[in-house]
């Protein structure tokens, strides 16, 4: 039969940008311009009111300092007017009186130094102060960058939601392609699997269709007086199944064309969508190696309980055989246990070649994925039941071992069926055709050779 013609991309697609990722990229570049933006209006702001808590800091200083300075000029006034009036009592006294007017003179004189002192480092750290009028432009800086920074945060948060609708909308396209996908790829199945259907009923036909054109050669070359009715009968289904066979050709012909037009669709989805750029043949590979693998991974299960349930079978047809010898029962019902349970054995062991192998086929499947591969780790194999060590049978007594009733093939059995089908319905022509007057009624025509039936 006719594989189906599949639809291949000669040179891996290069993935492009769509409309939304593009639209999500550059709202990211612009949501991280705008964060920069506000970080550096924030910094700008803090060293601003930074600078201007400093200052305010050192205009109170010189503030107390200026009053703590007018306090000490006001103590040192009166300090002045002592020192003036200890003069004048030192000038105007004499003997002890003048020691006592020399010694407050001598202090009077000593905190107007002090005071000098301390009024020459307030005009030093004057010149450090800033003045009102400084501190009120940088006040009013200050003000300016916080209020820039309030609204490069505002942009920013602005900028940040815009990336989420965009990412959002990146989701939505996402699961609307991958919804399309999964259409597309059950769309697909659908048509191998009606291509299979379709080659198969082609195959079936052509075989029928050869059965009757040898039938009807046969019939040609047959001298039988019946020969032309057979031959008739013959030439009618043959008409009949060829006619059937082109309409079942043209179907599948029709269902190949829809198969390449879906699988052309898929992969034309598939190579703006796929970031690594895989063509179809490489996308069925591995659709392919996943099935093999989880076919193998079932089949390996269902091997499993198999040989479970066998080894149960041969465990319980041991004891079976065991209690008959033990308690005499007739040779013919031992017989019989000893051969159902050789029997089990046969079927038990073929089951545990057949989980060996195809154990030995998943390993070999999921190593050939390589290190890149999504499958878990090989599963361990399942360990072999122990096989009952076989007890001594007794002798059976000879007797003609039965001949095996042969199976037949599906070949076989349709041959048989439509020859007794014709068998039957050549027997009823003769029955309805006009006795013919110059002749006297001939012998029946022998019948078909039939296969000789197998014996049961």
């Amino acid at each position: 039969t006719s594989q189906p013609t599949v639809v291949r991309a000669e040179e891996a697609p290069v993935a492009s940008q769509s409309k939304a990722e593009k639209d999500y990229d550059a709202a990211v570049k612009k949501s991280e311009a705008a964060k920069k933006h506000y970080e550096e209006a924030k910094k700008k702001a803090e060293d601003a009111q930074k600078k201007y808590d400093e200052d305010q800091k050192k205009t109170e200083k010189k503030a107390e300092a200026v009053k703590k300075n007018d306090e000490e000029l006001q103590k040192a006034n009166l300090e002045v007017k002592e020192y003036q009036k200890a003069q004048r009592e030192h000038n105007e006294s004499g003997g002890r009186k003048k020691a006592d007017a020399k010694k407050k003179l001598v202090a009077a004189l000593s905190h107007i130094e002090e005071v000098e002192s301390k009024q020459i480092f307030n005009k030093e750290q004057a010149k450090v102060i800033p003045k009102e009028t400084e501190l009120a432009t940088t006040k009013q800086k200050a003000e300016e960058a916080k209020k820039e920074a309030e609204v490069a945060k505002k942009k920013s948060e602005e900028a940040a939601k815009e990336v989420e609708v965009e990412k959002n909308k990146i989701l939505e396209q996402d699961a609307e392609n991958e919804k399309k996908i999964d259409v597309l790829q059950n769309k697909v199945a659908d048509f191998r699997k009606e291509i299979a259907d379709a080659e198969k009923t082609v195959a079936d036909l052509e075989k029928e269709v050869a059965k009757l054109e040898k039938d009807v050669e046969g019939f040609k070359e047959s001298d039988g007086e019946y020969a032309e009715f057979y031959l008739e009968a013959a030439e009618k289904d043959l008409a009949t199944k060829k006619a059937e066979l082109a309409e079942a050709k043209i179907k599948a012909t029709t269902k190949k064309a829809e198969l390449e037009k879906a699988e052309a669709e898929l992969e034309n989805l598939l190579s703006t969508l796929d970031p690594e750029g895989k063509t179809q043949d490489e996308l069925d590979k591995e659709a392919a190696e996943d099935a093999n693998i989880e076919a193998l991974q079932n089949k390996v299960a269902d091997l499993e309980n198999k040989v479970a349930e066998l080894d149960k079978e041969v465990t319980r047809l041991q004891s079976d055989l065991k209690d008959a010898e033990e308690n005499n029962v007739e040779d013919y019902v031992k017989e019989g246990l000893e051969k159902a349970l050789t029997d089990k054995k046969v079927e038990l062991n073929n089951t545990q070649k057949a989980l060996d192998t195809a154990q030995k086929a998943l390993d070999t499947a999921l190593n050939e994925l390589g290190p890149d591969g999504d499958e878990e780790e090989t599963p361990a194999p399942a360990p072999k039941p122990e096989q009952p060590a076989e007890q001594p049978k007794p002798a059976p007594a000879p007797q003609p071992a039965p001949a095996p009733k042969p199976e037949k093939t599906d070949d076989q059995q349709a041959e048989e069926d439509y020859a007794r089908r014709s068998e039957e319905e050549y027997n009823r022509l003769p029955q309805q055709q006009p006795p013919k007057a110059e002749k006297p009624a001939p012998a029946p025509a022998p019948k078909p050779e039939q296969p000789a039936p197998a014996p049961k």
